[in-house]
């Protein structure tokens, strides 16, 4: 052992001190005799520091020893054989640079950081009583020939059988030793500290008096000093279980200390680790390379290995399994060359992996499963020859571990393919630990987290598809089923019950709650109150996941009436409204990944900082499954142009994207099918009452069908938009290409190339519904019959989306017709004088053609009954709008900017449904309708009408006016009526010289603009509203 030890109080003592140590170990004298203590007793505010650095020579001790010697604060270190040092020193240390530091030339990790109290005579505490009585326990075991009763405070358990899910000897039987009690006095004293702070209680309390309420108060006070959260927390679940406390009592396992602890990790960032297991004994240099390779991936994703060499002489310790939640473990020939050591830690692993504590990635080097599990392998070689040894009664339980070591999914080395390999290995084992580490579980426990009732609990999860319902379900159960004595879980239950039928279903469910293979079932044996009376003495977890219909769902179990208190059933699904029936009270949604994770999830894939990242995340809207896929894609070596590559995806989804829609696709009828690929195709991010007008004056049921959609999980509202997920908006228009390979037969286009080539050589047909183009960089010309056999067209939108560009599309022949089956009519730009004669407007509902060069809408008179929306602002060539006085339905009227609008006394409508009235900045606007009968009109925009001196009266139920930049003189009486008005703008109205008395008493008024009034002979009359 190799110490070095300084005052911490200068750096020439311990410099000088540092110095002498260096020496000793070059010249190969021991340095034992030369250290002195330089501090009697140590500090309270000191910690100790344990490292693993894997030290070869005296040269590379000195080396190690010189770098730790950097950190201020450290007043000793300690060489403990050739990889473990031990420091010493103030708790202001800075580890991690000098971590950071050593591991550019060794293999170096720290195994724990822990306060140092000053040492001196103490009263023989709690932890000496009980450490006295596991001694006492251990030699009247010894007496008796190995037999020991422990009484009330140590009931005996079983190792192996599950109950504990640790690799340690916790059985007390005759002929057998226990190390029980060995375990409970390891070098952890956090065991000991717990039971004192239980006893030290108000109410003094045993272990099995505890409940999770104190373990999160003890929590809370150790973890203010100790770091790693995740070791503790799993020492004590182990110390717990060893002192004979069942998994489904112990506190520290509980839902509320689960949630506790993620919800700590979250706040507090705690370094993420993952177990790193193998046997190499650096004699293969492939294997050591691959093992350097695997631990060289994990530190440039910023994460901390914790290696373990199976091989290694000690036995694993059984705390260090809790210090991670997921692992890599390489299975090579080595570790069959270690015989009973690396299956006993094997056995040890596989218990805890058993346990739901654990999730291992096998990778198989130079050795296959037959290898591992056959009759002729390697390792039926290897116990072969303990079959006649002292050890033979372990061979059952070393099969057992390596069936289901190669039970599990992995991944199987070969010549060429390490470097792919090893970044799939670490991916795939990052990835499980950013799931467990989600902020969706974390929230999902905390709503879980809640007193037990005094009935059966009925939870629910839905969310879109590719959300990750299915892996946040399977993380629930992992963490809960410990507290349970009967456990089920079904994945894919839709899938299921079309493969299998409800019978099957329901017998295989009953099969494994009975715990019967084949069981035959009457009908009076499930009846509710026979189950009921069978079961209300069992606790039971069952999670049903993807269930796509409450009536399936009860009918496999039996009905939910049977379910009782210490019962628990989850579901999963997309739709809300099953859970609903399912009778779950309040349905938790999974959310999307925020940004920080979607960035996580991509840096598994790509490394660099790359501008692609930003695009991938976009459109995979937040879908762990969409974004995986797409990111696995793009990320693949052979691809150099990555955006073009993810465009030709989001063309073309991948089929795990298609997979995971189409069947929420298929649930839907034909006009909710309909109204989705509307929605998909042309009103992504639109306004929903906008939509449902629109498509309503289709024939759609719309309002209904988006509230199905809402509820199957394709879509969303917010702020009243239509939020619909790119990778969703993308499967609807790959449904629509695959109608026909020509775009001319298909019912919606939106590619301009598309439609432009369709416009261009007049091939439009009547299967075309809709049609949206951006004309922005584009110039097309169109014959007059361009139109003619699209008799089918519903939504036409000519329009472009930047503002510098104008749409050129030219009719130099002019334009015959429209189809009469339009409801939106869209056309910026519109290059004519008039709308074609020969177009029956009947069914319009929305015209929208700003910046035309109409003078006229229509030269006759036409049907517009069912229209309700126009904007014709910026058309500087109409003088005309008279044809407007016949649509009786208008809401709408948006003309701002038409200076050539002189009087439309007689263009307004006068039936009362008019909402908005536009007519902003149309300079040469002189006279107005009376408006004492648009009961409905809320909004008047009269400002920049500098020609208009009178105005009548106003409409009675304004909300908004505005009269800025007018010519008149005087505001009409009526104004005094007008009990809604918020908003009353008369700036720059330079030639206004009166208000009316009356206006003071407004009490609706909220914002009144005055400024540039010069005219305005006194403001004395407003200081109320003022």
């Amino acid at each position: 052992m190799t110490t070095y030890s300084g005052s911490g109080r200068g750096p020439g003592s311990f410099l000088s001190s540092l110095n002498n140590l260096i020496n000793g170990l070059a010249t190969g004298t021991s340095s034992s005799d030369k250290t002195k203590s330089l501090a009697d007793e140590l500090e309270e505010d000191q910690m100790v520091v344990v490292l693993r650095v894997i030290l070869r020579t005296d040269a590379d001790k000195a080396k190690a020893l010189l770098t730790l010697a950097q950190i201020s604060g450290v007043s000793s270190v300690t060489f403990d054989g050739d990889e473990r040092v031990t420091m010493i020193g103030k708790r202001t240390m800075v580890l991690f640079p000098v971590i950071m530091q050593l591991r550019k030339h060794w293999s170096a990790d720290i195994i724990s950081v822990e306060p140092r109290k000053k040492a001196g005579p103490k009263k023989e505490s709690v932890n000496d009583q009980l450490k006295k009585e596991d001694q006492k326990v251990v030699l009247e075991g010894e007496r008796s020939g190995g037999e020991a009763f422990l009484g009330e405070k140590h009931p005996q358990s079983t190792k192996g059988s599950g109950e504990s899910g640790l690799g340690i000897n916790n059985s007390i039987a005759a002929g057998k030793s226990t190390d029980t009690a060995a375990y409970m006095r390891s070098r952890n004293d956090n065991w000991y500290s717990f039971c004192e702070f239980l006893n030290n209680r108000l109410r003094p309390l045993n272990i099995s008096g505890c409940r999770a309420k104190d373990a999160i108060e003890f929590l809370r006070l150790e973890m203010t000093t100790l770091g790693n959260s995740t070791a503790l927390v799993g020492g004590l679940i182990a110390a717990c279980e060893a002192y004979g406390i069942k998994p489904k009592d112990n506190p520290f396992r509980s839902l509320a200390v689960v949630s506790y602890m993620k919800e700590t990790r979250e706040m507090t960032r705690e370094t993420e680790s993952i177990f790193f297991f193998s046997c190499n004994d650096n004699l293969d240099v492939e294997e050591t390379s691959f093992n350097k390779a695997i631990l060289k991936e994990l530190y440039e994703r910023e994460v901390t290995p914790l290696t373990y060499n199976l091989s290694g002489r000690e036995d694993l310790d059984s705390e260090m399994l809790y210090r991670s939640s997921v692992g890599i473990m390489v299975v090579s020939n080595s570790c069959f060359a270690r015989g009973s050591q690396y299956l006993d830690n094997l056995l040890a692993i596989m218990e805890h992996w058993k346990a739901k504590n654990l999730v291992i990635v096998p990778v198989f080097f130079k050795v296959t499963l037959s290898d591992v599990c056959g009759l002729e392998g390697h390792s039926e070689e290897v116990l072969l020859q303990y079959s006649s040894s002292i050890q033979a009664d372990r061979i059952p339980k070393w099969k057992a571990a390596l069936t289901e070591m190669a039970s599990i999914d992995g991944y199987q080395w070969s010549k060429g393919t390490q470097f792919m390999l090893v970044k799939k290995v670490v991916r795939n084992i990052c990835l499980r630990l950013q799931l467990k580490n989600s902020k969706n579980l974390v929230r999902i426990l905390a709503l879980l987290n809640h007193p037990q009732p005094s009935e059966a609990e009925i939870e629910g999860i839905w969310g879109m598809a590719g959300v990750g319902k299915t892996s946040i379900a399977t993380e629930v159960f992992e963490i809960l089923a410990p507290q349970y004595d009967l456990c089920y879980f079904l994945q894919d239950f839709h899938l299921m019950c079309q493969r299998k039928g409800l019978r099957q279903m329901r017998d295989d469910f009953f099969s494994k709650v009975f715990g019967e293979e084949k069981l035959s079932i009457g009908a009076c044996d499930t009846k509710q109150s026979f189950m009921r009376d069978w079961f209300h003495n069992k606790a039971i977890l069952v999670v049903l996941d993807d269930v796509s219909s409450a009536r399936d769902a009860e009918y496999v179990v039996g009905g939910f009436g049977w379910f009782s208190r210490g019962h628990r059933i989850i579901l999963t699904s997309r739709r809300k409204q099953v859970l609903v029936q399912c009778k779950v009270k309040e349905p938790y949604e999974i959310h999307k990944l925020c940004d920080n994770e979607s960035f996580r999830l991509c840096k598994q894939y790509l490394k660099e900082e790359n501008a692609i990242i930003s695009e991938l995340m976009s459109c995979s809207s937040g879908i762990p499954l969409a974004l995986k896929v797409l990111v696995s894609s793009v990320s693949k070596q052979h691809i150099n142009d990555m955006k073009e590559h993810l465009q030709s995806l989001r063309r073309n989804p991948p089929t795990k994207i298609q997979e995971a829609f189409q069947r929420s696709f298929d649930g839907l009828d034909e006009n909710e099918k309909n109204i989705f690929l509307d929605l998909a195709c042309f009103f992504r991010g639109e306004n929903k009452d906008h939509v449902v007008q629109l498509l309503d004056a289709c024939g759609f049921p719309t309002y209904l069908g988006i509230c199905e959609l809402i509820d199957e999980s394709l879509i969303s509202l917010l702020d009243n938009k239509i939020e619909i997920p790119i990778p969703f908006q993308d499967m609807g228009r790959f449904i629509v290409h695959e109608e026909d390979e020509d775009p001319c037969e298909r019912s919606r286009l939106w590619d301009s190339n598309d439609i432009a080539n369709v416009l261009e050589n007049t091939s439009g047909t009547e299967a075309i519904e809709g049609i949206f183009m951006d004309a922005s960089d584009l110039t097309c010309q169109m014959s007059p019959n361009v139109f003619s056999e699209m008799h089918r067209l519903r939504l036409l939108k000519l329009y472009c989306s930047t503002s510098w560009n104008e749409c050129k599309l030219h009719l130099p022949q002019g334009l015959d017709t429209l189809p009469d089956e339009l409801r939106l009519l869209h056309w910026e730009y519109y290059p004519l004088k008039y709308l074609p004669q020969k177009f029956n407007p009947e069914n319009l509902v929305e015209v929208n053609m700003p910046y035309s060069n109409m003078e006229k809408i229509w030269q006759r008179q036409k049907n517009l009954g069912k229209l309700k929306n126009i904007k014709l602002s910026h058309s500087r060539n109409l003088n005309d709008v008279m044809m407007l006085s016949e649509a009786m339905n208008l809401e709408y009227i948006d003309l701002e900017g038409c200076t050539s609008l002189v009087d439309v006394s007689k263009s307004i409508p006068l039936s009362g449904k008019l909402v908005s009235l536009n007519m902003k900045d149309c300079s040469h606007l002189r006279t107005l309708p009376a408006m004492l009968g648009l009961t409905c009109l809320r909004l008047l925009n009269l400002s920049g009408c500098s020609e208009l001196e009178e105005i009548q009266d106003f409409a009675p139920n304004l909300k908004q006016l505005y009269l800025a930049g007018t010519d008149i003189t005087e505001l009409p009486l009526s104004i005094e009526n007008l009990t809604e008005l918020v908003t009353l703008d008369l700036e720059n109205c330079r030639r206004l010289q009166h208000l009316p008395f009356g206006i003071k008493n407004s009490r609706s008024i909220v914002e009144l603009k005055l400024s540039g009034c010069s005219s305005l002979e006194s403001l004395s009359k407003l200081e109320a509203l003022v």
